[in-house]
């Protein structure tokens, strides 16, 4: 299997897909998510022949481990990526992130921007969530006394009512397979990380040349809010909301998604 192998005894798993020397798109799964949740995006953006695809796991999520340490930041996981992109000899890429990965695009931008030629955010921001929004000690501790399987059934009950992804038993068992994979250590220091969000990033967005596009459901509504605050403080932010979808669109409504996703791609420019 393919891994890179960090400090602390960290490993985390990748997978490149498409032909070598087209041009790069890097997919940064959300918490609780993995390589599996890309399977539509993947086959969508390979399709045009014009990109090979890097997507892989985040610290404690499936195939990747936890390493020696028990938290990590937003700057380890962005850090993480940058190390990725090293070894892979990636000098120039286009990120597309889900949720906390479009976090982790966010603070890799901010160290690293002129190693990207855009940003698509799904469901996600380079704004820090509201302490509000982000406090729920009720999934750490079902996830500390359950496991994971008993997070996703408890993420059902309580997004039910406005997360139509959760109402198709079919988009249901998707997730709860994916989510299930995640370890209980990698969901809670995921968490935490989200708490380490710097505050500053749009400053740097907003003076670079990189493209930047936001996809976001219109039930979604931290990342709604948050997305039009992007919008509002970088001129150059496009935002595609879709109607009626909520945060986990990507299961809910993958023809949608991969609709705005091809928009967003057609304007970046390739640069080899």
């Amino acid at each position: 299997m393919p891994y890179i192998f960090l400090e602390d005894n960290l490993k985390v798993y990748y997978e490149v897909h498409g032909n070598d020397e087209s041009y790069p798109i890097v997919l940064i799964h959300p918490l609780g998510g993995n390589i599996m949740i890309w399977e539509e995006e993947i086959s969508l953006i390979l399709k045009s022949g014009k990109y090979k695809i890097l997507a892989y796991e985040l610290r404690g999520h499936h195939r990747s481990n936890m390493g020696n340490k028990p938290t990590f930041t937003m700057e380890d996981l962005a850090n993480d990526l940058y190390k990725l992109l090293k070894k892979l000899q990636i000098s120039k890429c286009t990120l597309l992130g889900h949720s906390i990965g479009g976090k982790i695009a966010a603070v890799f931008a901010k160290n690293h921007i002129n190693m990207l030629d855009a940003i698509i955010f799904i469901s996600g921001s380079s704004i820090p969530i509201h302490e509000d929004d982000l406090e729920d000690s009720a999934a750490i501790e079902i996830a500390l006394k359950n496991g994971m399987a008993a997070v996703a059934d408890y993420e059902r009950k309580k997004s039910f009512s406005k997360e139509e992804a959760f109402q198709s038993e079919r988009n249901w068992n998707r997730f709860k397979q994916i989510f299930s994979k995640t370890s209980v250590e990698g969901f809670i220091a995921s968490r935490n990380a989200l708490r380490t969000m710097p505050k500053n990033i749009n400053h740097y967005l907003k003076n670079s040349n990189c493209k930047l596009f936001g996809i976001v459901g219109s039930k979604d509504e931290v990342f709604l809010n948050l997305k039009k605050i992007m919008k509002q403080e970088i001129p150059q932010f496009k935002l595609k909301v879709i109607d009626g979808e909520g945060h986990w669109l990507i299961l809910h409504n993958p023809v949608e998604l991969d609709k705005a996703i091809e928009e967003s791609l057609g304007e970046i420019n390739e640069v080899s």
